[in-house]
């Protein structure tokens, strides 16, 4: 039962501290330095997560139509003749 008091009591006083709440980003100035140069990070590391799905994407879409274009090449009867011919 103390425990659970001292947690509480820990987590009551840490809702009172005004400097935990916001960074500068959120609650200071948003001409300052520092929150220009976050907002910057921010959007440097949204660029590289588009770009990691978009390669992605690309890539199982080249798998796609790479594995299309061999079952169309399978399917052919030219080719079936061929490979018939090397079984035997």
């Amino acid at each position: 039962m103390k425990r659970l008091a001292l947690l509480f009591s820990i987590f009551f006083l840490s809702l009172q501290n005004k400097s935990v709440v916001a960074c500068a980003v959120c609650f200071g100035d948003p001409n300052s330095k520092m929150t220009q140069g976050m907002n910057g990070a921010i959007f440097v590391l949204l660029g590289f997560i588009g770009f990691l799905l978009v390669s992605f994407g690309v890539f199982f879409l080249n798998f796609r139509s790479r594995s299309k274009r061999f079952q169309s090449v399978m399917k052919s009867p030219a080719n079936t003749e061929t490979l018939q011919e090397g079984y035997n």
